[in-house]
């Protein structure tokens, strides 16, 4: 990989990474859902340009667009609004990549040999490590919704590997225009307090949605896009796996989090797991023809936590 590749990637990893401190802040003062509402809306804006109908598959399209965006947001930052420790969120989250294996495996008939096997035990065996932590008990509440977040967007990713000719940029685009208005309607049926926090909002929460929008979802999703057009993705996914670890490191510099030795151990099991699982489905993927200029399957960079 080139230097200004390596870069980029470096960039993506640390604005995924500090996203969850980023989230944190954002929730500290609008209601969770409002707050990702507010994020998909300006996305929907930003993508206005790609938003076009896609014939014959709508059908999948849109309920993908509703799990990856609308369901899976509104767990993941509920769940953010919940825990102490953006550290423990950040790790949980990184299930997706066992998860969506295993039922690819279950729906899709995909086949799970013992290499893949391995990193989902030990991804599983981390969280769970994570989770009889004490202090993590106060929270448990928390994992529940950053689990049930991860199958919703498992199960999107499942749908979307069924779409045939559309872009990243589309689905984003879709994803934007769909889950914008959907969460925002969901916040004002299900929560209270918007508009206040709203004129409330300091010029910092303000730059958290606004970081959400174009840092993580512009530049890091159309970044990671931009790299997995370029490179195979045993090259690329692997180094995303840096946006976790860069998570817990903010967590611990920006918001004063400290870590226990079963946190630690847990994480690092979990990561491991998902490195492996990652590293053998790039493999798979490439066996079956997947060329960088045309990857096969458009969700890599969804898989990633900093979302």
């Amino acid at each position: 990989m080139k230097p200004p590749h390596i870069a980029l990637m470096l960039l993506i990893c640390a604005i995924w990474g500090y996203n969850f401190v980023a989230s944190k802040i954002a929730v500290s003062q609008f209601p969770p859902v409002f707050f990702t509402g507010l994020r998909f809306l300006g996305l929907a804006l930003l993508m206005i340009p790609w938003l076009k109908w896609q014939k014959g598959q709508m059908k999948l399209v849109l309920p993908s667009a509703l799990l990856m965006g609308t369901l899976h947001f509104a767990l993941m930052f509920n769940g953010i609004a919940l825990a102490d420790d953006v550290s423990v969120v950040a790790v949980v989250v990184q299930l997706g990549v066992p998860i969506s294996t295993l039922m690819a495996w279950a729906m899709l008939g995909e086949r799970v040999r013992w290499k893949r096997g391995l990193g989902i035990a030990l991804a599983f065996l981390g969280t769970m490590i994570i989770s009889f932590d004490p202090r993590v008990f106060s929270y448990k509440g928390a994992i529940l919704y950053c689990l049930g977040s991860v199958f919703a967007m498992s199960y999107g990713q499942i749908l979307v590997r069924r779409i045939q000719g559309v872009d990243t940029f589309t689905m984003q685009a879709w994803v934007g225009a769909i889950s914008g208005p959907s969460l925002l309607l969901i916040s004002f049926l299900v929560e209270d307090g918007q508009m206040q926090s709203a004129m409330d909002a300091s010029w910092v929460h303000w730059g958290m949605v606004a970081y959400a929008v174009l840092g993580v979802s512009l530049i890091g999703h159309g970044g990671a896009y931009f790299l997995l057009r370029r490179y195979p993705v045993s090259i690329v996914n692997p180094g995303f796996t840096l946006a976790p670890i860069l998570g817990i490191v903010s967590g611990i510099v920006f918001l004063g989090e400290r870590l226990s030795e079963r946190v630690l151990i847990g994480a690092a099991l979990t990561l491991v797991g998902v490195l492996i699982v990652t590293l053998r489905e790039a493999k798979v993927a490439e066996a079956r023809g997947a060329l960088p200029e045309e990857p096969a399957v458009k969700p890599e960079p969804n898989r990633i936590a900093g979302e």
